[in-house]
């Protein structure tokens, strides 16, 4: 691309910041994927122009939404900061999302145009569509049908069959200049939705002010300057890095542990981030030696994980990220901070410049709900009002330094008598202390329907290839190990051996309900 056709002067919202850095060092390398292909600042802010330009002369309105179906790569980019320029707001879709959390996508928020990889048009379309409705849900291929008629479309990647024949190739954008549209903080940007264990989806709206106020964000908590090269496959992660001025090497999604450790390796990756399972893997096949960070969230991040860590990547700084979809971050705590963790709780640092927290509903012991206001949190939820608090879910106490200690989720804590039990606690501690012979492990509170009380069960899946006996007695082994991994009230009643625990959603979380139905119809006999 030639050299960046929008003139911008520094302000404060993410697209902005990104255009400016385009213009003024337009050479300066940005991003590196997989296959070793760069692109510039330059080059970015070009991309994002021309995405504008389109939308902008399709007669896309201010306010229209635009469905984003773009695998994680320099195009899924501009095409998400073109889309704002031009007035629009982003509708996440990935190409994992699958069909029912689309259908709420459409329905909740109605769009107007779409930018998507030919293979999510390719895939309503025999012999692809006749494959992919064989696949379980837990696939992630099941792609969404974007062929409701009146759609302005996108597309990227090769040519295939199924591309509506009216669609834009992205080869084939506009390039001429482009006057912005200007960006009140106030107009909505961005709409994500949630993917809990239990509840329906739901679309989150954040605005120019929010989302550019977490990047921003992110940007300190992580310091993420410009002589960070920040490993990741996480949209909401690598933003902050281009904002900041950092160079961001993206691995494919798709990537196995061993190809993302070769890619940090290549790139001399000093700052990486991923899930905490994922961070583990990396480390135990050893991460490059110009790494200097590794930020970790997206599930509890334990003493446990840390000391782990720090085992397998001696001398490297671990950054625990608390947030959410609704507010990204919230705070960041050093590996030494959660080392600190007193019993039964996990330490999440103190809450980031700018953000609020209380705890609501706090029981005898300080522990509620965590609330938080930010300048990051979102504006609101689609279909309601406006709000200025977000109601994380998490169980939490802020303790007497000001720091915030989680003690689990809301909707997923058993209560058992007088004792409350947080799974999230005590299942990355089972898996590590029996990964060899356990393959994965859920706690779920089966209610009496007489005392109200819960009954604890521990679903437990055995590696491949285990017999029955062997199953059996790893159970056994959990119960005589339990008064070294947590409470002695938090003992469960009942192991349970199962073929798989239900997850859902690309955030892999138990499917509560689905677990329930399980755990409930095994027989005794079934159980150690």
């Amino acid at each position: 691309m030639t050299a960046p056709r929008v003139a911008t002067t520094p302000t404060t919202d993410l697209v902005s910041a990104v255009l400016t850095r385009g213009a003024e060092q337009p050479r300066r390398l940005a991003i590196r994927d997989s296959r070793g292909r760069s692109v510039t600042y330059g080059d970015l802010a070009d991309g994002i122009a021309s995405v504008a330009a389109h939308l902008s002369a399709s007669d896309l309105a201010v306010g229209d939404g635009v469905l984003l179906a773009l695998r994680p790569s320099p195009r899924a980019v501009m095409a998400a900061l073109g889309v704002v320029l031009a007035g629009g707001v982003v509708v996440v879709a990935d190409p994992g999302a699958g069909e029912a959390l689309l259908d709420v996508r459409r329905r909740t928020v109605p769009v107007a145009a779409a930018v998507a990889d030919t293979v999510v048009h390719a895939a309503t379309r025999p012999p692809f569509s006749t494959l992919i409705a064989r696949l379980p849900a837990t696939s992630g291929l099941q792609l969404p049908d974007l062929s409701t008629p009146g759609l302005l479309h996108v597309v990227s990647g090769p040519r295939l069959p199924g591309v509506p024949a009216s669609a834009t190739r992205w080869e084939s954008l506009p390039r001429g200049p482009f006057a912005p549209t200007e960006l009140p903080p106030s107009r909505d940007a961005l709409v994500v939705f949630t993917s809990g264990s239990t509840a329906a989806p739901r679309a989150v709206v954040h605005t120019v002010a929010s989302l550019s106020a977490g990047v921003q964000a992110a940007v300190e908590a992580l310091h993420l300057g410009g002589e960070v090269v920040l490993h990741t496959d996480q949209l909401m992660l690598g933003l902050p890095a281009l904002v900041g001025g950092a160079v961001w090497s993206l691995p494919s999604v798709t990537a196995s542990t061993a190809a993302w450790v070769r890619q940090a390796r290549r790139e001399r990756a000093t700052h990486a981030y991923a899930v905490p399972a994922k961070l583990l893997d990396a480390a135990s096949r050893g991460l490059p030696p110009t790494l200097r960070t590794v930020a970790t969230g997206g599930a509890p991040v334990l003493p446990a994980t840390v000391r782990r860590l720090s085992a397998l990547a001696p001398g490297v700084e671990v950054r625990a990220v608390y947030g959410l979809t609704e507010a990204l971050p919230v705070a960041v705590a050093t590996g030494e901070e959660v080392l600190s963790s007193p019993p039964d709780r996990t330490v999440l640092g103190h809450p980031l410049p700018g953000v609020r927290v209380r705890i609501d509903r706090a029981d005898a012991s300080g522990v509620g709900e965590i609330v938080v206001r930010a300048p990051q949190a979102r504006h609101r939820i689609a279909g309601h009002a406006a709000d200025t608090e977000v109601h994380t879910g998490d169980l939490g106490e802020l303790a007497a330094d000001g720091s915030l200690l989680l003690a689990g989720r809301a909707k997923n804590m058993i209560i058992r008598g007088q004792t409350n039990i947080y799974p999230e606690l005590v299942e990355p501690l089972l898996l590590e202390r029996h990964g060899t012979r356990l393959r994965d492990c859920a706690l779920v509170g089966l209610t009496d329907p007489v005392s109200g009380d819960e009954r604890v069960v521990l679903a437990v899946v055995p590696v491949p290839g285990a017999s029955h006996a062997d199953a059996r007695a790893v159970a056994r082994e959990v119960h005589r190990s339990w008064a070294q991994l947590a409470d002695e009230s938090w003992r469960p009643d009942d192991v349970l051996v199962v073929d798989t625990v239900p997850r859902r959603g690309r955030s892999n979380a138990v499917d509560l309900e689905a677990l329930h139905e399980l755990v409930a119809r095994a027989p005794r006999a079934a159980r150690a």
